[in-house]
């Protein structure tokens, strides 16, 4: 019997402020460019919500999260302008993720 797959939730955050969409995109061409292909597909890597103010929830499988997060720091620019992605936090749920929104948006952006 096949196991499923164990995932992860990101909340993360662009700046300066861009489309959610676009900074996912930026995250898995990152991703693509540093494991290929293959490691891109076996990650699971999926936006799953966006925030008008540059903060997305991506998910991805536990076994490719440290991937995830470097991916993400070495994004440099989004839609052709200059762009830093930062990892707020990482949970086993959206649920946690969701909780944990509030204080984040408070403290960074």
């Amino acid at each position: 019997m096949a196991r499923r797959m164990k995932k992860r939730y990101l909340l993360i955050s662009s700046e300066p402020i861009h489309n959610p969409e676009k900074a996912a995109e930026a995250i898995r061409s990152s991703y693509r460019i540093l494991f290929g292909e293959l490691g891109l597909a076996s990650s699971g890597l999926k936006l799953i919500r966006g925030y008008e103010d540059g903060v997305a929830i991506l998910r991805c499988a536990l076994d490719s999260l440290p991937r995830a997060i470097l991916a993400a720091a070495t994004v440099t620019e989004i839609n052709g302008s200059g762009a830093a992605i930062r990892v707020m936090a990482v949970s086993g749920t959206i649920r946690g993720i969701m909780r944990k929104l509030p204080r984040l948006r408070s403290g960074y952006i």
